[in-house]
């Protein structure tokens, strides 16, 4: 049964200014955790990728390269800078929860839960202020969602337009929205009354705009040997069945959904797939059923990054709010419900709010911010370094290495990948820089000693340097002095290290 608005009164405006307060005082500490804290690796790559704005790059479409620009531009070389168009569009996304909820008739104390929730998935919580292609995949999935939700109420077929719009800049953003098409199939497929409603004209309209808008990804990957989708899509293929995976998805996601939300969401997926009849809460597990199903089949072939479903969490937080409007008469899930706000905020705040005041030194034990930690300093290092031995140049042998190095360092182009070169087919390095002497910095886990001649024909063990926490040691680096490079290590890249096992990627 759907859960229509409640009488508007004097508590209306109340609930608008609940959400505002706790989203601007959310978007404050995001932007002082932001400026606190050091890039994570994956971050540092995608703001190389921002130094050179194209159509696409070797690993995922270019929105996240783009909004880095954009932000970077208006904020200079700053952390912030790198950042402020994820902060912004966790503000946007959280707004849109709440007008959506309006749309599928909530009221707004309840929509003002669900955009609170989502803000209190552990998820969200841990990684609203880092800059990775989520933030624009998320956006954009929630606010075509939001579009959707306000064609199903009022059946205004031009909406289909803006559908389109939005859809394709998701797919612009990362593959994983291409599952929203066929969720919008699955939806209209189900729903008669949307069904007849729907004009197959203007559907294809929108259609045909998504597929103009994503078009410059496409032409630049038939240009460029289709290289993101083989990397993406490739995926799909390996692995053969098993349930060894399927524990640690569930258990993973319902640990960064949030515990509390995720009781509420099993509840309410179960009554979804219970009761036949079609209400607003159908209309979300709908949309969200291709993306769900198929990473559950992938979770029987290999392991789901944590990430990966991500753009489902608005919708998941709706749907978790729905059913606890459903159970509030009762005492024992009401409490659990209470529950969500103070673990899904304080949870992260406790944790990034000592870590930002300890001024990005991070925690005296491992943890999961351990990549974000110690970067400036150990650039700093390397620099010195690199001044003591006159090198010209500096090597690495990691996407994020390289990234990190070329963030901090003052002339980025002189930092460059040794291998995997066709990562950076947008940063093509000076030729001259193979002639000179330089430094080659290897994470020592990816040390290779016995084949460094076949890219070096002088090469001077400098010894090793460390990325360290509170007097903790993160990570060992090993640093060489070499020269007499190969000529086209700059171009082709070393085979050398191409047998080290590839690091992972948010």
């Amino acid at each position: 049964m759907t859960i229509l608005r409640m009488r508007q009164d004097g508590r209306t405006h109340h609930w608008e200014r609940v959400l505002c307060a706790g989203l601007m005082v959310l978007t404050a500490f995001r932007i002082w955790t932001a400026n606190s804290i050091g890039l994570h690796p994956d971050e540092a790559y995608y703001w190389l990728w921002s130094t050179q704005p194209s159509a696409g790059y070797y690993d995922h479409p270019p929105m996240v390269a783009w909004w880095i620009w954009l932000s970077g531009t208006l904020l200079d070389h700053t952390l912030v800078g790198v950042r402020a168009m994820a902060i912004a569009s966790t503000m946007i996304s959280s707004i849109l929860v709440f007008h959506t909820m309006l749309e599928l008739g909530a009221d707004r104390a309840l929509a003002c839960r669900a955009a609170l929730w989502f803000n209190a998935m552990l998820l969200v919580g841990f990684t609203a202020f880092v800059a990775t292609p989520d933030d624009p995949s998320i956006m954009f999935w929630v606010s075509t969602t939001w579009v959707l939700a306000r064609l199903r109420r009022t059946a205004h077929q031009p909406l289909w337009l803006v559908v389109g719009l939005l859809a394709g800049l998701g797919c612009v953003s990362k593959y994983t929205n291409f599952f929203l098409g066929p969720g919008i199939l699955l939806w209209l497929a189900m729903d008669k009354r949307a069904r007849q409603q729907t004009s197959v004209l203007w559907l294809s309209a929108g259609g045909a705009i998504a597929l103009m808008v994503f078009s410059p990804v496409l032409i630049w990957n038939s240009n460029h040997h289709w290289v993101s989708f083989f990397k993406q899509f490739g995926r799909i293929e390996d692995g053969s069945f098993t349930l060894r995976y399927v524990p640690d998805f569930a258990l993973g996601q319902f640990g960064l959904i949030n515990p509390a939300i995720c009781v509420f969401l099993v509840l309410g997926l179960a009554r979804v797939c219970k009761h036949r009849e079609l209400s607003a809460d159908r209309f979300l597990p709908f949309l969200s059923a291709p993306l769900l199903l198929y990473m559950a089949a992938h979770s029987m072939h290999d392991r789901v990054q944590a990430n990966w479903l991500s753009p489902l969490f608005p919708a998941f937080a709706m749907i978790g709010a729905f059913e606890a409007m459903r159970w509030r008469h009762s005492p024992s899930v009401h409490r659990m419900g209470k529950a969500v706000l103070p673990v899904g905020l304080g949870l992260p705040g406790l944790l990034l709010g000592y870590v930002a005041l300890s001024g990005g030194e991070g925690l005296p034990f491992a943890s999961p911010l351990d990549p974000l930690l110690g970067w400036a300093p150990l650039a700093s290092q390397i620099e010195k370094i690199r001044q003591d031995h006159a090198a010209m140049w500096i090597g690495t042998a990691d996407y994020g290495v390289t990234g990190e190095l070329a963030f901090y360092a003052a002339d980025p182009s002189i930092v460059q990948e040794v291998v995997d070169r066709e990562r950076y087919t947008f940063r093509l390095p000076a030729p001259f820089l193979a002639d000179q002497p330089g430094l080659l910095v290897l994470r020592s886990r990816d040390r290779s000693m016995a084949n460094l001649s076949a890219c070096f024909s002088s090469i001077a063990d400098l010894g090793q340097i460390t990325r360290d926490s509170h007097g903790r040691v993160i990570e060992r680096y090993d640093v060489f002095k070499v020269s007499a490079a190969a000529p086209d290590i700059v171009e082709k890249g070393c085979d050398a290290f191409l047998s080290a096992p590839p690091s992972g990627q948010m």
